[in-house]
């Protein structure tokens, strides 16, 4: 966060120093990250507790008086969240490293660089704001935070413009049809507009999400995860209706539905794709360390709610969602020639699992496919991004400005 304020408003575009102040902001974040997991871990190693489920330390302070009670905001890691800062600020802070030469290769183009990494710092911190965050309101507004810098940097090429279906059906002229047949087609929509159909498709969820936040509080009169927990508190949710339904299933579902949207599951998936008209190490941030892995972690971390219920019907949407997700993902992913949409299909498959998994009550193998799909999804944008430099400069090198770098046709092999 105070990398964000200090490219944006100290460095007057400053490449380098926008670049370092990110990269060691990220590695600063990382080391603090990993003391507290090791401290919070190494807590429970004596006595053997190996498990998620451990105690860790929480910060509170009452924050906004609500008439009959104090709301409080503050920060908490136990060992899930201990988990979470192992991955989070490490892959972040790799990506910035394979950010700070990828983005230069295109300065001349488009600009921007310092920008583009006062974004990516204020995306990171969202996360791990999200993470720490002890209770939903502070939750919520760290993801609203990834869902302002998603928008930003999906569009960051805004000038980008591909060529409509009707131009691409009934080219001008000759010429105009040799560059169309093989660069662009239908699928493909300019960066400006697949950000604001990410913002506006993950708003769906946004509101759902706040939705069960308003029903939670008007029935506990409490966010905070610690108290929402309770057993007593739990089984208070379990008994008390609306319209007939327990409040613990129907602030769930709506719970999920925000997980939907920002986890692109079924029928919330339509915005991911369309995402990797960002720069490489944009999709890399959204699929591997960041946005997609917010929808898992809040699932994950609101477990209890889910379960509450008799024959947990919360947790059975949770895994039909989570299976047609899977199968979907990687049934559309086949069929495609983009290497970076074959990844965020991947991704979409991926996630599927992950609330899979969590629906049949596997909580662990939920959140270690999160942990190990962090890395290996990094690597493979990372690695994709590599090969369309590549294939740019290759296609410049012959005077080729009209082959598509990301068609997988194009390459060979």
């Amino acid at each position: 966060m105070i990398a964000f304020a200090v490219i944006i408003f100290g460095l007057n575009r400053n490449q380098k120093a926008s670049a370092g102040l990110a990269v060691g902001a990220m590695a600063l974040a990382t080391l603090h990250s990993w003391l507290i997991s090791f401290s919070v871990v190494a807590q429970h190693y004596a006595d053997k507790h190996h498990g998620i489920h451990i105690d860790g330390w929480q910060l509170v302070v009452p924050w906004l008086p609500t008439g009959y009670s104090i709301f409080n905001m503050g920060f908490a890691v136990d060992g899930f969240t201990a988990m979470m800062l192992f991955m989070v600020p490490f892959v972040c802070m790799l990506i910035f490293i394979y950010a700070s030469e990828y983005m230069e290769g295109y300065e001349a183009e488009f600009g921007r660089y310092s920008r583009f990494f006062a974004y990516v710092s204020l995306f990171a911190a969202g996360m791990l704001m999200l993470v720490i965050a002890d209770n939903l309101l502070l939750l919520f507004m760290a993801w609203e935070i990834m869902g302002l810098c998603s928008y930003l940097l999906i569009g960051f090429w805004f000038e980008k413009e591909y060529p409509t279906a009707a131009e691409v059906a009934t080219p001008a002229n000759p010429v105009q049809a040799l560059q169309f047949w093989k660069y662009a087609g239908p699928d493909k929509i300019a960066p400006r507009l697949a950000a604001l159909k990410a913002f506006l498709t993950t708003r769906i969820g946004d509101v759902l999400l706040f939705s069960g936040m308003l029903l939670l509080w008007s029935a506990a009169g409490t966010l905070t995860f610690r108290d929402l927990f309770e057993p007593a508190m739990l089984e208070h949710l379990a008994e008390v209706t609306v319209f007939g339904i327990p409040v613990a299933t129907v602030s769930a579902l709506l719970i999920f539905g925000g997980a939907v949207g920002k986890s692109a599951q079924f029928p919330l998936h339509v915005w991911l794709p369309d995402a990797m008209e960002g720069p490489t190490p944009v999709s890399a941030l959204i699929h591997a360390a960041t946005m997609v892995s917010a929808g898992v972690y809040l699932v994950a971390r609101m477990l209890p709610l889910f379960a509450v219920t008799e024959h947990s019907v919360a947790l059975q949407w949770v895994a039909i969602i989570g299976a047609i997700t899977a199968v979907m993902g990687a049934t559309i992913g086949i069929a495609q020639y983009d290497v970076k949409r074959v990844l965020a299909y991947s991704t979409i498959s991926q996630l599927g699992y992950m609330m899979m998994a969590l629906g049949i009550g596997g909580f662990m193998a939920g959140i270690f496919h999160l942990l190990t799909h962090a890395f290996f999804k990094a690597l493979l944008f990372m690695g994709s991004g590599s090969i369309i430099h590549a294939m740019e400069h290759g296609a410049h090198h012959v005077h080729d400005h009209h082959t598509d770098p990301q068609d997988m046709r194009n390459m060979g092999g």
